[in-house]
């Protein structure tokens, strides 16, 4: 027969491993809403099993690693807030980016306003013509047209340079703007898609959802945009 002494050392283990697990999800939870972090899926999965399988283990390692990304831009970010002063409040964009763990919001030191449309297409050529790497297309229509075919030359010539070049029409758009043809395009080596096509609709109750973006962004760091179709 067995004394009641035989489970006291398993059954004070039980009692700390339940304080170690609860300690280490509650410094998780309390870390991740008090530092505002945003942790993909599969992260926060992983930390959460861990510190309940082996809080000895991940609470250390936890402590260490689980916001050393966020500690010097906090940081910056702090002295931001201070150097504000009254004007704390407009720090706010610095807080979200770096709460959502993404670059720092830009200013609007280089930005430009076009005054018309030939302005706005003087800009369009400029940002066409100035891509190395990457141009990205954004739009809800292109018309079949001059400035149309147009653009259209300007892509071409860009792919053709070796820029990767890739453009989001969208479907109904495109049926407004006379019916893109856009096989000189694809045949130039240009990734073109096509936004909710009108006769491929996942679902009901989407003919609304419609993707009216005007963009054009030049090697991921320079943006042309507006309300201006083409």
């Amino acid at each position: 027969m067995l004394n009641h002494g035989t489970f006291d050392l398993p059954w004070h283990l039980v009692v700390l491993h339940g304080l170690a697990v609860a300690a280490g999800l509650s410094l998780y939870v309390v870390a991740s809403h008090s530092l505002r972090q945003r942790r993909n899926s599969s992260a926060a999965i992983a930390w959460v099993v861990s510190l309940a399988l082996i809080p000895y283990l991940a609470l250390p390692l936890y402590l260490m690693f689980g916001s050393r990304k966020l500690g010097g831009r906090r940081r910056v970010i702090a002295a931001q807030v201070r150097a504000a002063g009254e004007f704390a409040d407009e720090a706010w964009p610095e807080q979200l980016a770096d709460a959502m763990q993404i670059a720092p919001a830009a200013t609007y030191r280089s930005l430009s306003i076009h005054d018309d449309g030939a302005a706005a297409l003087a800009a369009l050529d400029k940002i066409i013509a100035a891509a190395k790497r990457t141009l990205d297309v954004c739009t809800f229509l292109i018309r079949s047209d001059g400035l149309g075919d147009a653009i259209e030359k300007r892509l071409i010539a860009r792919a053709s340079a070796g820029v990767q070049v890739r453009l989001l029409i969208d479907g109904v758009g495109r049926l407004f703007g006379g019916h893109f043809d856009l096989r000189p395009l694809r045949r130039a080596g240009i990734e073109v898609a096509i936004f909710a096509p009108p006769l491929h609709w996942p679902g009901r109750g989407r003919a609304n959802l419609r993707n009216h973006r005007k963009m054009v962004i030049a090697d991921g760091s320079r943006l042309w945009c507006g309300g201006r179709n083409f």
